[in-house]
């Protein structure tokens, strides 16, 4: 374990000492009278006339719908749209769909999104997490899965942002989060709620900080610990997803790991340098991920990643960072890397970073996006880079 620590602190900040931690009743039948049959009939049948003159009226938009919920306040207004990344409202789709049409396609399911709130000083707050109908109960704990209406993870639980917004797009992903519980807080409290944080799996009350994120606008992906071209003396954790294992334990692992917490869009490797370049091995994970309905990022770790190819294959929803901003944790360094992703978003419309939760990323992280506007550029979730 000293090793697995070792390769944690080598990308991340001073951690503290983690560990895991870990019907329908039947009503009874009998005959049914005469006069119960009649009376179905007659009411049936006024039903169906109610139902053809409330078709036939005409319907009017929907209120604006503010539900107060403690220090909470619900400010999505159903008849203009969704709650926006900077709290305006997106306009509503142009494609109008009838949501009580039982033969609605899975496609257009699958892009419900839990709705944001507003808390009383204005910080946007995501909805609470899971979401009843993405989870699948096993013995290893709750698995994220695809709903039978087609709804998936990666969109349900993103933060929202306004895709009709037409400036560039930058995207940033802290990872390394939950090892540390002072530098945990101090990045979910002061980060800007657009940028996405991933959690390791391997420490204690892992749904907490999770909940926490989420209260302060953050969607979270889980990372995924992966074998190193130099294991094991460089050691990802007990369980890490190894190239000399078999498909089957390596799904099993995979699946421990899913289960450590519940509410996050995707998932980012840890380490992985030798796993993402072994096609055998990373295909059947890749795939399995794309079954239960979650996004994945590539931190760009490895140039002979095979993340892209194979999603790509398979049309799961995936993103390659641009930049890891905090090789070097300076401020001036970090701002060269986020000056570089400036030009790359310009350039390509959108781009990725991905740093630590280091006092000094964080610090350089907010001066910085506070001139994003200034300077014609939006700070975006990383699941906006496949929405």
């Amino acid at each position: 374990m000293a090793a697995f620590w070792k390769a944690f602190r080598s990308r991340n900040p001073a951690a503290e000492t983690a560990q895991h931690e870990l019907e329908a009743e039947e009503q009874p039948r009998g005959g049914t009278s005469p006069v119960l049959i009649a009376t179905f009939i007659v009411l049936a049948a006024l039903g169906g006339v109610i139902a053809w003159l409330a078709l036939s009226a005409p319907s009017a938009p929907p209120a604006a719908v503010s539900l107060s919920l403690g220090e909470t306040e619900t400010i999505l207004d159903l008849s203009e749209g969704q709650l926006s990344l900077d709290g305006a409202l997106t306009p509503p789709a142009t494609d109008k769909r009838d949501v009580s049409d039982a033969g609605q396609n899975r496609a257009q399911s699958s892009l419900r999104i839990l709705p944001a709130m507003r808390t009383a000083d204005g910080r946007l707050q995501l909805g609470p997490v899971p979401d009843p109908t993405l989870v699948q109960q096993s013995v290893v704990g709750p698995l994220p899965k695809i709903a039978e209406d087609g709804a998936q993870s990666w969109h349900v639980y993103a933060h929202p942002f306004d895709s009709s917004d037409p400036r560039p797009k930058v995207a940033i992903v802290i990872g390394g989060m939950g090892l540390s519980r002072a530098t945990t807080s101090a990045a979910l409290k002061d980060l800007p709620p657009a940028i996405s944080l991933a959690y390791t799996p391997y420490v204690q009350r892992l749904q907490d900080w999770i909940d926490q994120s989420r209260a302060y606008g953050h969607e979270v992906l889980l990372e995924l610990p992966m074998e190193p071209h130099d294991f094991p003396e460089n050691d990802p954790g007990p369980y890490a997803l190894l190239t000399e294992l078999s498909v089957e334990e390596n799904t099993s692992r995979l699946e421990w790991l899913l289960s450590r917490f519940t509410g996050y869009v995707g998932v980012i490797n840890f380490l992985g340098a030798k796993f993402l370049t072994a096609e055998v091995a990373l295909a059947p994970i890749v795939a399995e991920l794309k079954g239960r309905g979650l996004m994945i990022v590539d931190d760009s770790g490895s140039r002979r990643s095979m993340i892209a190819g194979l999603a790509g294959q398979i049309d799961m929803p995936f993103i390659v960072s641009d930049r890891r901003i905090d090789v070097e944790p300076d401020a001036a360094y970090i701002g060269r890397q986020l000056a570089e992703l400036e030009a790359v978003a310009i350039d390509r419309g959108f781009a990725v970073g991905v740093g630590s939760p280091y006092p000094v990323t964080v610090e350089t992280l907010t001066t910085w996006a506070a001139g994003l506007a200034q300077r014609g550029i939006v700070l975006v979730p990383v699941s906006a880079g496949v929405r």
